[in-house]
């Protein structure tokens, strides 16, 4: 199977998928209720959570810059700008694609070299990974109390029914301990095959390429200055969120620690698999909004004022960013042919 098929395939399979999601999410919604709601949305705060929204991507670019200096390429922050929005712009149609189309327009408007800019993408996406993580960190730490109430309603009853007596208990313990023990010998029995493995080598460079991110910030001219952006664009990305509860009626009482939940599992559902997370946002924000004493209902239309109003801001921006920098390739090639002659 070639390369171009085998895409193809991927791709549809997601496309089907978050068309899935998106219809299991609406499949028991009343659409009069959504429009509704979308009516008598207060639009100030959704304007609110898009001018914010465009301060974070105006600070990405800027982090990406700081990325692209010890490599000798430093195009001006408003290419940069044009690139990820491109890129973002491209993200919408085809998952994972972003990262590409941006280098790739940047190489177009700079003639910034491709590898070396797709490698500084990739780095920077383990900076968002180390960035989601402290994210989690925190919304465990200020929400523990609900969150662990919520495990341990979820769950109590499950085990309480598995320990419903001591013998069942010892019988499980004993059986997880020889299903380790198990698989510990498997593990040095076919530790050199292991250690072969394609997949494992992959986790592993990952794991590499993660540490190697986590200290190679100390080799940046502008560390502080990369710090200070990894910053602001999660301080940005909570305000997105946080600032549309005001937007909807029945969200407008949740505080703050409400607002980093739906950061994390926004964060998840637009990093899943399906073209600009259609579906998975919109199902993971819904049933998050259920732990807050927000109706599934009234979850969806936040989950859907809010994915559909960033969306057109990528829309928009990254249609117009991908537009400028076809004229600003054109004109360089031009340049560069008039210098040829």
């Amino acid at each position: 199977m070639n390369s171009i098929l085998k895409n193809a395939i991927k791709y549809a399979l997601m496309l089907v998928l978050g068309g899935f999601l998106f219809w299991y999410v609406l499949k028991d919604q009343d659409p009069n209720k959504i429009a509704d709601d979308f009516r008598h949305a207060n639009y100030f705060w959704i304007m609110v959570s898009v001018s914010v929204s465009v301060v974070a991507y105006w600070s990405r670019a800027v982090r990406w810059n700081l990325l692209l200096e010890p490599l000798d390429i430093k195009p001006p922050a408003y290419k940069t700008f044009l690139a990820l929005m491109s890129g973002y712009f491209a993200n919408l149609l085809l998952p994972r694609a972003g990262e590409v189309a941006r280098c790739l327009v940047l190489n177009k408007m700079h003639k910034a070299p491709f590898n070396s800019t797709f490698g500084s993408v990739v780095a920077e996406r383990v900076f968002d990974l180390i960035g989601l993580l402290f994210v989690i960190g925190l919304t465990f730490v200020f929400e523990f109390s609900l969150i662990s109430g919520f495990l341990t309603d979820f769950f109590a009853p499950k085990f309480h029914n598995l320990f419903s007596s001591l013998q069942h208990m010892y019988i499980v313990l004993l059986v997880l301990t020889l299903l380790f023990i198990a698989f510990i010998a498997v593990v040095w029995k076919l530790r050199e095959k292991i250690k072969q493995n394609a997949l494992l080598q992959k986790i592993l460079s990952f794991l590499k390429g993660v540490w190697q991110g986590i200290v190679g910030i100390k080799d940046l001219e502008k560390k502080w200055h990369f710090l200070f952006h990894s910053i602001l664009i999660w301080v940005c990305y909570y305000f997105m969120t946080y600032t549309v509860f005001f937007a909807f009626e029945p969200t407008a009482h949740l505080g703050l620690g409400a607002g980093l939940v739906l950061l994390v599992v926004g964060a998840l559902g637009m990093s899943a698999p399906v073209p600009g997370g259609v579906g998975a946002f919109h199902f993971l924000v819904a049933g998050a909004m259920v732990v807050y004493g927000v109706s599934k209902d009234d979850g969806v239309s936040y989950a859907i004022l809010l994915h559909t109003s960033q969306a057109l801001t990528v829309v928009i921006l990254g249609g117009i960013s991908f537009v400028i920098s076809l004229l600003i390739g054109k004109n360089t090639e031009t340049e560069t042919s008039d210098l040829k002659n």
